[in-house]
């Protein structure tokens, strides 16, 4: 009994050395990251490092973060961050993030903030390769209801945000992506433009993608501490919003240019499309001297499927320009990502 307890002992102690050494090792390495970007002309500060959760976690607690990348003008600042790490799962991550935080560019200064929510209010779940740059291999977060506010004087909402990511096997930067808002209330002021005689609901009730995305590199802390990767093509399985009535559905594959602009056909089903030329018009995407040519189209183009209301037809992007059918709507939009 006596060699027993002993045994105990000693393996209780060897495992509180070894949770220590793991847990100085730990906030050594959070330290010597924020000093390599500041050493890298980046605004990397946090006013407290520590590491808690002996003897089965280490939860890794940062205090008044504030970081600025100088190449790209972006800027974080969140009062509070949290890695949790099971010991013996280092490749699971959960991060936690307070109710309010700030993220900045050159052009404004977005607030957000979790609407009724405690402490941590956003959370994620990452699966990473340690010994790998810490390469993303799945993403599960949640931001549930948040309200996010502008310098520029704007303010949105939404009820729920979800973004699933993981990386298809045996590639390197190809990744399945799924993300699902619900209850999303635009600007006020987007609303009136777009809505003057406010016949939509508040909120749109839903904005959906399901899609598989390669990019030019993996998502790991290079793409932090460098460039972002950027898209080089996109499945698209599923694309859907709704808004009253107004149904848009999109599938189909992109590529993507190194520039951001997406070349490829997408098949489209628009419910309701006069009202969504409505939209499109008050917003200036559709110019009002093409108005009436661009209705009479997909006027043509819903006859062929059989309602009035509905058009099922082909979304093209050539040269930086959409099509719908034979018809141009616009500029292509930017996939670049800053």
């Amino acid at each position: 009994m006596k060699r027993f307890l002993i045994g105990i002992l000693v393996v209780a102690a060897l495992g509180v050395v070894a949770w220590g050494a793991g847990a100085m090792l730990t906030e050594t390495a959070a330290s010597r990251w924020m000093e390599e970007r500041r050493s890298a002309g980046w605004v990397a500060n946090a006013s407290d490092i520590s590491v808690s959760g002996f003897p089965m976690q280490f939860t890794t607690e940062f205090q008044g973060v504030e970081l600025a990348d100088p190449e790209t003008g972006l800027a974080w600042t969140v009062e509070s961050l949290q890695f949790e790490q099971d010991v013996f799962r280092l490749d699971r991550i959960a991060a936690r993030w307070p109710a309010a935080q700030t993220i900045a560019s050159p052009l404004e200064r977005l607030t957000l903030s979790s609407i009724g929510a405690e402490t941590h209010a956003m959370e994620a779940m990452l699966d990473v390769q340690p010994t790998n740059r810490f390469a993303l291999d799945a993403l599960d977060a949640d931001t549930g209801p948040l309200r996010v506010s502008s310098s520029e004087g704007w303010e949105m909402q939404w009820d729920q945000g979800n973004l699933s990511v993981a990386r298809v096997a045996d590639t390197e930067a190809t990744y399945d992506i799924a993300t699902l808002t619900t209850g999303m209330v635009p600007p006020e002021a987007w609303r009136r433009r777009l809505d003057p005689a406010n016949v939509l609901p508040e909120a749109m009730e839903q904005a959906e993608v399901r899609a598989t995305a390669t990019f030019d590199a993996p998502w790991d802390m290079d793409a932090i501490e460098r460039a972002r990767p950027q898209v080089t093509s996109i499945d698209i399985e599923n694309l859907n919003m709704q808004w009253g009535d107004m149904l848009f559905r999109a599938t189909g594959t992109l590529d993507v240019t190194p520039g951001g602009v997406p070349e490829g056909e997408l098949s489209v089903r628009a419910e309701n499309w006069r009202a969504m030329v409505e939209l499109a018009s008050n917003a200036g995407v559709m110019p009002e001297r093409l108005r009436t040519t661009a209705e009479a189209m997909l006027q043509v183009l819903a006859g062929m499927t059989g309602s009035a209301e509905n058009i099922d037809a082909t979304l093209s992007f050539s040269n930086g320009r959409m099509f719908i059918g034979p018809l141009p709507i616009g500029p292509a939009p930017s996939l670049r990502i800053r």
